[in-house]
């Protein structure tokens, strides 16, 4: 199969099966928002051993709204943490601080939506009790992230406080997994059409496909349906920070772009399987997870042939098509768009300076090309005639580095490779002038393994994966032999089997 091909130009026969006999997860549910009482959540909690952090920062998301007669969550504040959020109205702040001051020491925060300045622990008894003092009587619970299967062996309890008068305004995300050896991404048959929200990732292979987010109906009830590649998934296991805000400097602009380095790196780790496949995630306004789980399950939503158009039907009003990536193709992909940017030098400048705008969009890119796409930013169109990259193209350097990330993960590893390539020319010029005999890498650190310029008043540094791509990088341009650094690694190794 090719690393990049369209699901819907394959044949009848071989399309259906490919859809109809994916690897299944159990049904699970992702997050909820719900509200509880105080005196139900002390019921619940009180016990000792439980204890509640307050919040010294504002969260960059909301609670979601309700509607119409509902309260208005999403200015409610952040107040603390224990196995989830706790959300309280903001007008309860001042007062819950007061009562709070005859049991320990705390500061309210100086921001409105800031719940303290600190991060004290209190115990749950002494928190509720103090809340219950300031006139809250209702909290709202967030958790994300847990995919906890409904299975009667993990939900021991129903989470949601039945007979609360909010109780409709409850929120479930419940989802599946579909597990696959190549990566599935998604878009609208028809294009832009309402009701359907795009979010492009591993540009430009994917030729804009990628996440798709639907407001979908059934039976009068409205509903928030979200398909994406489960690689999402392995990039926040390895880093759930990955992109953060707009850098405000160069220097932070190039931290960011260190982090993509190393999360490509971090990929080539991976199986196919772990990579590949696709999850389907529905939020729907229940009162309790049962609830939830059966309004979910009387539609089509967590069926993929639904979106696809696949099978006898109903299908949904609008069909997306797949475009289909191996993991080869991804990482092909991510180091090309890096590797364009670096030869193009759109990270250079003074580390103090704000990044201009292809700076911010070439960084954009360069995440979006390994699949990070947060919605904070956009990134380039994958046709655009006068996209950023459209320049020198180096052809050679993704396959160099990933035969090389495939054959060097840990710091000895690394380090190996430093002393072999080394051998082979002589030296490592560095990265910052190049073309200065003077300015040349040595050894900083073995763990993690890091060089560094040994000139003074440079002293740049390259660490892990940053070492992988200039070395590539050096060979691509012929200052290290490839044939003399393959003939030294042909050597190491068969003198390592010796040893063995």
């Amino acid at each position: 199969m090719e690393e990049c091909t369209l699901l819907q130009d394959m044949e009848e026969n071989e399309r259906t099966p490919l859809v109809m006999e994916l690897d299944r997860n159990a049904m699970d549910v992702d997050r909820w928002e719900i509200v509880i009482s105080c005196n139900e959540y002390l019921r619940r909690f009180k016990d000792t051993l439980a204890t509640v952090q307050l919040i010294n920062r504002i969260p960059s998301r909301q609670l979601v709204r309700s509607y119409h007669t509902g309260p208005a969550f999403n200015k409610w504040m952040l107040l603390g943490h224990s196995n989830h959020m706790i959300w309280v109205p903001q007008i309860h702040k001042q007062a819950f601080f007061n009562f709070l001051d005859k049991f320990q020491t705390a500061q309210p925060g100086r921001l409105p939506l800031q719940a303290s300045t600190g991060q004290a622990l209190v115990t749950t008894s002494v928190f509720i009790h103090c809340l219950i003092q300031s006139g809250c009587r209702t909290l709202r619970l967030k958790v994300y992230g847990q995919k906890m299967p409904l299975d009667h062996r993990f939900v021991v309890t129903e989470p949601a406080e039945e007979r609360h008068e909010w109780a409709k305004h409850n929120e479930w995300d419940i989802g599946t997994t579909f597990l696959s050896n190549k990566i599935w991404l998604f878009c609208a048959t028809r294009g832009k059409v309402r009701g359907i929200r795009h979010f492009p990732m591993v540009i430009p292979a994917s030729l804009d496909y990628g996440t798709v987010n639907i407001t979908a109906q059934h039976k009068r009830r409205n509903f928030s349906v979200k398909i994406y590649p489960r690689m999402v998934h392995v990039l926040k296991s390895f880093n759930s920070h990955l992109q953060g805000g707009i850098p405000k400097t160069r220097s932070g602009t190039r931290r960011q772009v260190n982090a993509a380095l190393t999360m490509i790196h971090n990929l080539t780790t991976k199986d196919d399987m772990s990579l590949g496949g696709f999850r389907i995630e529905v939020t729907v306004k229940a009162p309790t997870l049962k609830a939830a789980k059966s309004i979910v399950e009387q539609t089509r939503f967590l069926h993929p042939e639904y979106w696809l158009g696949i099978g006898d039907g109903p299908h949904a009003p609008e069909l997306l098509k797949v475009r289909l990536i191996t993991k080869k193709g991804l990482l092909d992909n991510a180091n090309w768009v890096y590797h364009q940017a670096d030869q193009l030098g759109q990270f250079e400048g003074d580390s103090n300076q704000r990044p201009s705008g292809i700076q911010v969009k070439a960084l954009t890119d360069v995440m979006n090309g390994l699949g990070w796409n947060s919605g904070l930013r956009k990134p380039s169109k994958s046709l655009d005639p006068n996209a950023w990259w459209f320049d020198d193209d180096h052809t050679n350097l993704p396959e160099i580095f990933q035969s090389l990330a495939n054959d060097f993960h840990t710091d000895e590893q690394i380090g190996r490779l430093f002393k072999m390539a080394r051998d082979a020319a002589g030296q490592i010029p560095c990265k910052k002038y190049p073309n200065n005999i003077d300015h040349r890498y040595q050894v900083n650190n073995q763990s993690p393994f890091r060089v560094r310029c040994c000139m003074p008043g440079c002293y740049h540094r390259l660490a892990r994966s940053a070492i992988l791509h200039w070395i590539a990088t050096l060979v691509e341009m012929e200052e290290i032999d490839g044939e003399s650094l393959a003939a030294e690694m042909r050597t190491q190794s068969h003198m390592g089997r010796s040893e063995l």
